[in-house]
């Protein structure tokens, strides 16, 4: 079977040096590309598609697709072979989950203020309308279910055909949460476009530090795809960052100090 670090590291001198960085990346963070398209791919690494498609031809492959599909065999091939050479493997997914989630304090950018400033917006029953496209709508409709339980309504918008103009859908007292792994989703991002013109209160839960549009609050978790070799999702963070929302909410509700 093909060992595509192996590969890779064969054909290191020959690459350039925007296909070195893509190399790099993919060696020292095997699972990064697994959930993403090449354009989500080249706009992560910082270079562009042609780029990706040039590196997956060096290694002999014809394109990004046929890469992708063996380095997909080649990272799970190696997992399990880990699986089967542990004798608690069990024992190690749920240390590195631990790990990972101990990240959401030390090195996700969650700011006590910014949740305060939302949970309260929630609690006094202002508009509150929810973003999350994709992958992404499954955590937006349990956001949506847990905050019916404190008696709060959200309005979700997942379901939205693509438009040159989305601001009809928003005024500017509403409370916009937005949900988006990478932030590079032309839906969510042309939905949230339109609640910015109206001046809507926008928050964005993402693990992508690197966003640069007017919002009332970022909040970034961490990534798990990188410095992790196993399967993990990053939805799983945003289900994570849910409940500590509802949490405030609930207190506030209450007429607790936070």
């Amino acid at each position: 079977m093909l060992d595509l670090d192996t590969l890779i590291k064969l054909n290191y001198q020959k690459l350039t040096p925007q296909e070195r960085k893509v190399a790099d990346k993919l060696i020292k963070h095997p699972r990064f590309a697994l959930e993403k398209n090449i354009a989500k791919l080249a706009s992560s690494i910082n270079v562009s598609r042609n780029t990706i498609t040039r590196f997956c031809k060096a290694l002999g492959f014809s394109g990004y697709t046929e890469f992708k599909y063996e380095y997909i065999k080649f990272i799970n091939r190696r997992m399990r072979n880990k699986a089967t050479s542990s004798n608690n493997f069990i024992h190690e997914i749920i240390t590195t989950y631990k790990d990972k989630i101990g990240e959401i304090e030390t090195k996700g950018k969650l700011k006590d203020n910014d949740i305060k400033q939302l949970a309260n917006s929630i609690a006094e029953h202002k508009p509150l309308k929810i973003i999350g496209t994709g992958k992404s709508s499954p955590v937006a409709q349990q956001l949506k279910y847990s905050l019916q339980t404190l008696g709060i309504y959200a309005q979700i918008m997942d379901s939205i055909y693509y438009a040159n103009d989305f601001g009809y859908l928003f005024n500017n007292d509403d409370v916009v949460i937005v949900y988006t792994v990478s932030g590079h989703s032309i839906l969510t991002n042309a939905v949230m476009r339109g609640a910015i013109e109206k001046k809507a209160n926008v928050y964005m839960v993402t693990t992508n530090e690197n966003i640069d549009v007017p919002l009332n609050a970022l909040f970034v978790l961490p990534n798990v795809g990188v410095d992790n070799s196993f399967l993990f999702s990053n939805h799983t963070f945003f289900y994570i960052f849910n409940d500590i929302l509802c949490n405030y909410v609930d207190v506030l509700l209450n007429n607790d100090s936070l």
